[in-house]
Formats: structure tokens, sequence, C-alpha cells
């Protein structure tokens, strides 16, 4: 056995000094290490496109049916109602729209840290660029800032008090709530978006597609304003809003147009001042690419249910699954407001228009091809389950179903993500204007009342009138949630969930001769503790996914 002890001995070093760190050290083929890529003017471009990416992913993607960034700041309004094929279907966005939601819900997790993921990737940008190298580089540090900015006020707008994530942590890092108060942090995000305007791109016009899908000044004042707004600093949020509205570089589309702002033939048009840019670059797969960078099946969720209904209208681009409704008394006020205006029916329809104003199948291609009587009469359209469209009153909503021209392929809508239009800078500049008794804003309310064709406009600048306009121009765009905290009311939100409607036809439940619409009740949460509850719903807790592994941060009251 002796013999053989030398040999393995041998071979057993030989083996050992094979190991060598440095000899392990092979640099990877196609991969720039860090320590040289945050140099050039060209690396400071990629890595802002990188925070792009990530953006349109993170805020504008979707998390297999849905949105998080949709869900929690537009089901929790008094304007919406989720619904769906019965009780419980899509229960994550009912238990929102109800206040049934607890720390464990995967919609506020998947929001909470796709908002940090854009922090990181923002943070990237800032941490590893100086300014005063190259205008490129300042002007891509100061996109980055916005972006950065606008991500840390969507979450304070969310959570109070959220982490203040200013610089790339460490892995060991374990932020703590903003130390501050929660008007603090928004007007540390309005300073912000303030500092990096010099530096910024500005919209060259009203007809700059491409000057509507990157950060410019104009964003970055809308950001400023809408920060300070909600911080209460009425002033300072109208000096901001001004500087977009005298800007010249956007404008109201036509009230007839007002529709396509939610489609294709919308994007980058003159009232978009910011949107995320979806391109169909034949590059990037669809799984893992374009379909997580896209809203995906937030089209089949949101649109009309087809199975049942007996066909489908011939605008929806695919299955509908029924999974949004309007509020009740919202869509009788707003009907009344607006009358049959350009925008109202753009937004909301009544049960006869659904069946006899839009295309259906039965119409052979011609929209004409039938009197509204014979429509009214035709078994081939409109609701034939007698149970009905759960969650549905007698108003559908039309605003965001996709329609054919916004699918590039059978499975996602390809329009572009909406973060801000020109509307809401009119408006919220009339809002500060009311609250600081300067009738400037005026001219800019009755603009956005006059666009949209409404049968009421205002004759003097109030809040009341503000608050009204903003609902029903702005209807499931993330805006009434954080308006309904800004002015403290929950009064409606405190029935959510208690007594869901039920939109049914007459022509097949009750044998009559034309399709009517009427609307059934029922109390699917009874017994249980649903609605808004002061002292608690201002804030969305802290998921539990981050409580847990991080002891530093603070969970919000009544969690």
């Amino acid at each position: 056995m002796k013999k053989y002890i030398l040999p393995l001995f041998i071979i057993t070093a030989v083996l050992f000094s094979a190991c060598n760190e440095d000899l392990l050290d092979i640099p990877q083929k196609g991969v720039i290490s860090i320590d040289s890529f945050y140099i050039t003017d060209e690396d400071a471009e990629s890595a802002l496109v990188n925070l792009y990416a990530n953006f349109i992913t993170n805020v504008g993607g979707n998390d297999g049916i849905y949105v998080p960034y949709n869900i929690i700041f537009n089901y929790c309004a008094d304007n919406v109602l989720a619904a769906g094929e019965f009780y419980g279907d899509n229960d994550q966005f009912a238990s929102i729209n109800e206040f049934r939601f607890d720390s464990q819900s995967s919609v506020v997790y998947q929001l909470y840290r796709r908002l940090y993921f854009v922090i990181y990737h923002a943070n990237l940008v800032i941490d590893n660029f100086e300014y005063g190298e190259s205008a490129i580089k300042d002007r891509c540090i100061s996109e980055a800032r916005v972006i950065r900015a606008w991500c840390h006020m969507t979450a304070a707008l969310a959570w109070g008090t959220p982490p203040l994530v200013d610089h790339l942590l460490a892995p060991e890092d374990k932020p703590t709530n903003f130390e501050g108060t929660h008007e603090e942090l928004l007007k540390w995000c309005a300073k912000e978006a303030s500092e990096a305007v010099p530096y910024l791109d500005e919209r060259k016009s009203t007809t700059d597609k491409d000057g509507a899908v990157k950060v410019t000044k104009g964003f970055a004042w809308t950001v400023e304003g809408k920060a300070l707004l909600n911080a209460g600093d009425y002033a300072g949020a109208k000096t901001a809003l001004k500087k977009v509205i005298s800007s010249g570089k956007y404008a109201l589309v036509p009230g007839e147009e007002f529709g396509n702002l939610f489609h294709l033939s919308g994007d980058g048009n003159e009232e978009k001042v910011f949107e995320l840019n979806l391109i169909n670059n034949a590059s990037i797969g669809d799984w893992g690419g374009k379909i997580q960078r896209s809203t995906w099946m937030e089209m089949n969720l949101w649109g009309w249910r087809s199975s049942r209904l007996a066909a489908s209208p011939t605008m929806q681009a695919d299955q509908g699954w029924g999974g949004l409704a309007i509020e009740e008394g919202f869509a009788h006020r707003f009907a009344e407001n607006d009358g049959d205006s350009y925008r109202r029916k753009a937004t909301i329809i009544t049960y006869e228009e659904f069946i006899t104003e839009l295309e259906w199948p039965s119409d052979d291609g011609d929209i004409n091809n039938l009197t509204k009587e014979e429509k009214l009469a035709d078994p081939r359209r409109g609701i034939v389950n007698p149970d009905g469209l759960y969650g549905q009153c007698g108003y559908l909503q039309r605003k965001h179903i996709v329609i054919k021209e916004d699918r590039s392929t059978n499975w996602y809508r390809f329009n572009n993500f909406i973060i801000t239009r020109y509307a809401d800078v009119l408006l919220m500049y009339a809002e500060a204007c009311a609250k600081t008794n300067d009738n400037d804003g005026l001219q800019y309310l009755q603009m956005v009342q006059e666009r949209a064709g409404s049968a009421y406009v205002s004759s003097t600048l109030t809040l009341e009138d503000v608050k009204r306009e903003r609902d029903y121009e702005l209807w499931m765009e993330g805006s009434r949630w954080v308006d309904m905290k800004r002015w403290g009311e929950f009064e409606k939100a405190k029935t959510a969930g208690k007594r869901i409607p039920s939109l049914k036809d007459a022509f097949i439940n009750d044998d009559e001769p034309l399709h009517r619409g009427y609307v059934t009740y029922s109390e699917p949460n009874a017994g249980k503790q649903v609605g808004f509850q002061a002292g608690k719903h201002e804030w969305f807790p802290y998921p539990y996914n981050v409580i847990s592994i991080n002891p530093n941060l603070e969970q919000n009251p009544g969690w």
C-alpha cells in the first residue's frame, strides 16, 4: 500500500494548487463589469434605458391578470366596483374594493416591491454618474431623479411615510420609515423634481410624440405640483403647475377624440404629459418581454363579461371577464352633469346604449343595418344569462374596453401606459387656485368642461366644482382614491361591499318583447367586516413579506 501513498499525495497537492482563485477568475464573455461600465455618455444613456424598461415593467406591467398600480389606486375609490362572474371571482381585487384586504394582500405587496425596484434602477444612474461631466450625463441623472421622485411620491400616497431610499443600499441594509412627516416626504419629492428641471429637455411642441414618452421639464413640474398639492402647499403647487400650462407644449384633444386618449391612436398626442412607451420590437419575445411590459390580461379583466352575453360587441378585442364596474350613484351623477357629452359616452354608457349604439355581430358589419326598435328586439345581443352581470349597474364602463387596434397579437394590448395627462394638470391647478382664492383657475376648469361637451360649465371657481370635475374627467385613472384622501371624503367608502348590484335583462328574465336593463341587489358580505375604517384604511399596510424580514419598518396604524 505504501507505494501508492506518495503518488496520491502528489496528485492531491496538484489538485489543491490548481484551485487558486486567481486562476478561476475568468472574464465572462459578452458581459461588461460594473467597474468598467458607468463611465461614458453612452453608458449613462444605456443605464437610463434600463431604468425606463424597469419602469414600464414594474409600474405599467402586469402580475398575471392585473396591474398592481391600477388596482391599488383605482379599486379603493368610491366610484368603482369590483365585479366579475360571481362573488369571489377575482377576489384579490374585490377585497381591495370592499376593504377586506390585509397585510398579506398580493396586490399590496406587488406594488410596494415594484416601486422600490424602479427606485433601485434609478439609483444606479444617480449614484454612478456625477453632474458636471457632460450635458448628456446631467440629463440622464436628472431624468432618473424625477422618476425616483415620482416613485417615492406614489409610495407616500399609498403608505404615508415609507422608506426614503435616495442611494444604493447594501445587501444588509434594512431601511426605516421616513423620519419626517408625510408632507415632508412629499416636499422632498417636489424638491427633487424641481432641482432636475434645468438639465431636462423640454417637449418641442404639442405634436412632439417623443416628448410625451420621456421625462421632460413638463413632467418634472407636474410631479412637483402634484407632490406640493398633496402636501398642502397650494401656492407652491400653483407655481409649478402654471409652468406646465405656460409652456404651450400641451393641449386638450378635441371632445370628439376624448375616447382615443385611452387607445393606440391617442399615444403621444398633445394631451399626454408623460406615458410609458410600448414599442413592438421584433427582437423582444412575448414571454419574459412584451407580455410583462404590457397590461396583458387586464384587457380581459376589464372587458364586458362575454360568457353572459349573446355575443360581444365587435369593438371589444377579446373575451371579457367583467371585472370592472361603475358605482351606481356616481354613474347617475355623471350622467346628470354631462348629459350626452363626448366624455360621458366615451366613459360610461347606459344598457340601452350598449344594445343600440354599439355594433354587434348581428349588424352584419353595418351599425345602421337595423333600426333602434329592431335592435331592442334582437335576441342576438345583450345579456342572456338570467343571473345577469354581477357587480354591474344600469351603466357599463366603456373607457377601458380594449379595441382591436390596441392589440398587436391575440395576447395583449399595445397602447401606451398613461402616467399623467394635461387635463389632470389643469384640474390640479384649478384646485390649487380654489384653495388660495385665485380666480385664474376658472378658465382652466372651464376648458376641461367645455372640451368634454358637458351640460354643466362652471360660472365661478369653487372647490366643489373642481372636485366633481376631477371625479368625472379622471375616472379609473388612478386619481380618485388620492383625491378622497386629500379631501378627507370617505363617507361613501364606509359602505363599500355591503350592497352589490347585478344588471339583468327583462327580455330574458321576464319575456318582455324588448331589451330592458334592471338592477337587483345582494349582500354576499353580510356578517363580514367590510367598508372603509377610519384610523386604518387611510394608508395601506406594509406587506407582511417586507415587515417580517425588516424589523426597522414600523407598521401603519390599524394593521
